[in-house]
């Protein structure tokens, strides 16, 4: 069926319907954010209603969580960021965004809506979808992270729903250090931008990926978020029980939960029976306020940095080309502006630089291919500081000048650090390669050995020799596991498992000082705990 055809017979796949009324009870099982709020009354004030419970916080005992990171959740936060400089084009049903996978073999396609607790809600129109596009904020790509870490808190994220709150949310973004805003204005700042991820829907066609056979998911919501819950200071009473003065926002809870796709992504159970995918990365809570701290005079950085997190989970080991990046950062028409204009040359060039300057300050490591990257335009620090070999004595420096004057052409100071016709067009084509913080790399790097562990231990399957008339049968050669003997296995079997020790110890009903110190060989396994950790990661 054409792919046009495909799209004029889908139907929207809202869930509202069906989100169940979280928002009205207090669950004494889920997080202590869940405790009331009981405010001391004076005259006949009212106590402000208990606040619902909240799913547990991401990063409680470190500052790492696990990612939702399929291409569906990587293009969402490219729109958040990227906004009108992607490829939006006119469709029958609205302004589209799409996104081809394996050479066009599949798909995504996104659209907008401004009917957010709607059932069946409608497309955005050309006008209203770029309007709305225009609106979007930078700094609402964090709250689609914050969301895409929650859903891996889930089992069945496309039939569960998450809750969480502005106390929790205030503490990821970092707003809870910020002193240039007032409590008011944080609570309205987090209620909008928490609102726009979810104005995104999606279809999904995708291809056959190894032996994982293609499927499409209808239309659906990329996060389907019920109506706010607000939370208000209830009003002073006089004796005849009048109120005084007016209510006073405190507080939010919101109830989220994924569209339909999240039931091919982020799925354990078909993952295991290849017929889908359960796709993670790592998030760490200081690459959420480094996004919040940047965006607004280091736009570019900001959009690289949310860019790469995703593209680094990927592949950290192949380099990038600057082109590519210059992209992503400031727009494909700001850089062909750049390739006819000098001045707007000049400014893109400013700009790329200042944003690597960040990138590098934020912790991510950036390497330049010293045969293609130009030096002309690298950052200046300790390693590329050509300037910084000036001597500062007046006598010294009239001598290193001559000495350089005397030097081959190519090699004087003047050569390398002077940008000649001709370079910009180099620079584009040059490559870098970048890595994400320490504390991210090396949570990607678990990840990665537990890929290879679990390739090597998985049930391999083989045809028994059997009469002619018997049905050939497959036999397991996986070990039972009876016993875990020492740390380090440990340490394996959690990997292999995609476990962190944060997890680990949670499950285990222990701290994660307890798992550290077994994987670390300090401390051995006791016979009591044998048995639930052989359960665990087995």
């Amino acid at each position: 069926m054409p792919r046009k055809a495909k799209k004029r017979n889908l139907e929207t796949g809202s869930q509202a319907a069906e989100v169940t009324p979280v928002l009205a009870e207090t669950d004494p099982t889920l997080s202590s954010e869940a405790s009331s709020d009981k405010l001391t009354t004076r005259r006949k004030r009212s106590r402000t209603a208990s606040r619902p419970a909240t799913n547990s916080d991401l990063f409680p005992g470190e500052s790492v969580h696990r990612l939702a990171s399929s291409r569906l959740i990587w293009e969402g936060a490219n729109i958040l960021t990227q906004r009108e400089d992607l490829r939006w084009e006119k469709s029958e049903d609205g302004l589209c965004y799409e996104s081809l996978i394996s050479k066009g073999k599949g798909f995504l396609s996104f659209w907008l809506t401004q009917d957010l607790f709607s059932k069946y809600p409608s497309v955005l129109e050309s006008e209203a979808a770029l309007a709305l596009i225009e609106q979007f904020d930078i700094r609402a790509a964090c709250m689609h992270l914050i969301y895409s870490a929650h859903a891996t808190q889930l089992d069945r994220p496309w039939e569960q729903q998450f809750v969480l709150n502005d106390r929790q949310l205030e503490r990821y973004l970092g707003l809870d250090k910020n002193k240039n805003l007032n409590r008011q204005e944080k609570l309205q700042l987090m209620l909008e931008l928490a609102k726009q991820p979810c104005h995104l829907l999606v279809y999904v066609s995708y291809p056959d990926q190894g032996r994982v056979p293609s499927f499409t998911v209808s239309r659906t919501w990329l996060w389907e978020i019920a109506e706010p819950m607000l939370h208000f200071q209830e009003c002073l009473q006089d004796d005849s029980g009048n109120s005084i003065g007016e209510q006073t926002l405190v507080g939010f809870t919101l109830s989220i939960r994924c569209g339909n796709w999240a039931k091919y992504f982020l799925n354990e159970e078909m993952r295991r029976n290849r017929e889908g995918y359960y796709e993670y990365g790592i998030l760490s809570q200081q690459i959420l306020q480094d996004l919040m701290s940047t965006w607004h005079h280091y736009e570019g950085a900001a959009r690289l940095m949310t860019w790469l997190l995703f593209k680094t989970k990927i592949n950290r080991d192949s380099p990038m080309t600057v082109e590519a990046l210059l992209k992503i950062a400031f727009g494909e028409k700001t850089l062909q502006l750049a390739k006819s204009n000098y001045r707007d040359r000049a400014k893109i060039v400013r700009s790329w630089i200042t944003s690597l300057k960040v990138l590098m300050e934020k912790g991510w490591k950036i390497t330049r291919d010293a045969e293609t990257y130009p030096i002309q335009y690298w950052v200046e620090d300790a390693e590329s500081g050509l300037l910084a070999q000036i001597p500062d004595d007046p006598e010294q420096a009239a001598e290193f000048w001559a000495k350089d004057a005397a030097s081959e052409v190519g090699a004087r100071l003047t050569d390398k650090t002077k940008r000649m016709r001709g370079q910009f067009e180099q620079l584009l084509t040059s490559k870098i390669w970048i890595q994400p913080p320490q504390i991210v790399a090396e949570k990607l790097d678990d990840i990665d050995e537990a890929r290879r562990i679990n390739s090597k231990v998985e049930p391999k399957r083989r045809s028994v020799s059997l009469a002619t008339d018997d049905i050939p049968k497959f036999v397991s050669e996986k070990p039972t596991l009876s016993i875990i003997e020492s740390g380090a296995q440990l340490k394996r079997l959690r990997l292999a498992k995609g476990m962190t020790q944060v997890e680990l110890a949670q499950q285990m009903g222990r701290k994660e000082s307890w798992v550290k110190m077994i994987e670390g060989e300090k401390r051995k396994i006791q016979p009591q705990y044998q048995e639930k950790l052989i359960q665990i990661l087995e």
